[in-house]
């Protein structure tokens, strides 16, 4: 359905008023990726006919400035999680040292500087204090807090760097304080003291919502200690409380042991479930994964409600790599399998007969188990923990031909 002209025109306003700087050209670029389509012509018009503040009394200029700053998002776009995902980048691709963002743009995943979600990223980053730089030239460098979550000494000190972030946001810091270890209530009525108490601008209370409540999980899921941590329902037990941790896991009748959250990169494990299986996760892929150095996820052991295949797609899209036990040929398994190699992700495959994996694939990274073989889970262990690695650092031997290459953007 085509744009009207006063919704497009309110939208370059938007952005201008969120972004005084840019050009006429930046305007143009950062629409056009929301299909938005414009020309640098229409921008000045635009720009023309919107009303200029009054510098009458210092009273009124006063009021003025205080409208205008109303306009700016006062908190982070992205969740934590996303927003690591900036000094990470800057460590991996160059030892941590400062990089401009027409480098690091593309290091992150994305072509264009001016790529509106990557500014969003990048400003977020910046908000909690992982990074300090921001804009299509700007220089970024990764901060202390930055360091201490992405190569911290200790697991302690990651805990403090995820909290310290996640605070450094006045506005979370604010909304956390006033309900202190309360639990946080329905949407509606969330929504309405977001906006009340804390002047949450209604049309950003759903953001604001999403992006806290969902920090929140992830604190708890690194098992961060802060006693005075709300909860919600997507978060029904305390950041840190391990016996509220294991009876919610037990609640939810996934028959696995409770474990706390260790490294940033996941790895998503695609398997059947079930009693063996289950067993097999526990003792066998989840030591595995993490001498790997990742943090092994499961499609059971997604915490937030709403659509399965979102949250496996979601999973599947932020993990470094991925490993698929092909037993039986699972139809659920290869359904994920398949979003896998959509998403151009490396997988490592593990079967106990060569047969259970399809024709097509057995040149890729296979692991072949036989269980009546001594130490055979010993070997497993160890081959899944090798293969990981390996498919790590040279991924395009862990995907299809068809699916190598960066995709179309």
């Amino acid at each position: 359905m085509p744009i009207d002209k006063n919704s497009k025109a309110q939208a370059v306003r938007d952005y201008v008023a969120e972004h005084p700087k840019a050009s006429a050209q930046e305007v143009v670029d950062a629409l056009a990726e929301q299909n938005i389509t414009i020309k640098v012509p229409y921008v000045y018009k635009v720009k023309s006919k919107s009303p200029k503040p009054k510098a009458t009394s210092p009273k009124k200029t006063k009021s003025t400035s205080k409208s205008a700053s109303s306009k700016q998002w006062t908190f982070p776009k992205n969740t934590l999680e996303d927003a690591i995902r900036i000094p990470k980048s800057i460590e991996e691709k160059n030892a941590g040292n400062p990089m401009r963002a027409t480098e690091l743009t593309k290091a992150v995943g994305f072509k264009r500087a001016n790529d509106w979600r990557f500014l969003d990223q990048l400003r977020s980053a910046n908000q909690y204090g992982l990074v300090s730089g921001t804009g299509k030239t700007a220089l970024v460098r990764m901060e202390k807090l930055g360091q201490d979550i992405i190569v911290p000494a200790s697991p302690r000190q990651r805990q403090e760097a995820l909290l310290a972030a996640f605070n450094n946001v006045p506005d979370f810091k604010a909304v956390a304080d006033f309900y202190g270890d309360k639990k946080i209530p329905e949407d509606e009525f969330f929504l309405n003291t977001l906006t009340r108490e804390f002047k949450i601008p209604r049309d950003r209370v759903d953001a604001f919502s999403q992006v806290f409540l969902a920090n929140l999980d992830y604190l708890r899921a690194f098992a961060v200690a802060s006693k005075d941590m709300p909860t919600a329902d997507s978060a029904k037990i305390k950041v840190g409380d391990d016996e509220a941790t294991e009876k919610a896991l037990v609640e939810r009748t996934i028959a696995k042991r409770p474990h706390v959250r260790e490294f940033l990169d996941t790895c998503f494990v695609m398997m059947p479930f079930g009693d063996w299986s289950d067993r097999y996760y526990q003792d066998i892929y989840v030591p595995a994964i993490r001498e790997a150095g990742f943090e092994p996820i499961r499609a059971d052991e997604l915490f937030s409600t709403g659509s399965v295949v979102e949250q496996i797609w979601e999973q599947v899209q932020k993990a470094k790599v991925l490993l698929a036990d092909l037993t039986g040929r699972n139809a659920n398994v290869f359904y994920e399998l398949g979003l896998a190699h959509a998403a151009r992700k490396p997988v490592v495959f593990a079967a106990p007969q060569v047969e259970d994996v399809p024709f097509d694939l057995r040149h890729l990274r296979v692991i072949i188990y036989e269980v009546r073989e001594p130490d055979w889970s010993t070997k497993l262990r160890t081959s899944v923990t090798d293969y990981l690695k390996n498919a790590f650092k040279d991924p395009e031997k862990s995907i299809p031909h068809p699916f190598r290459g960066e995709p179309e953007d």
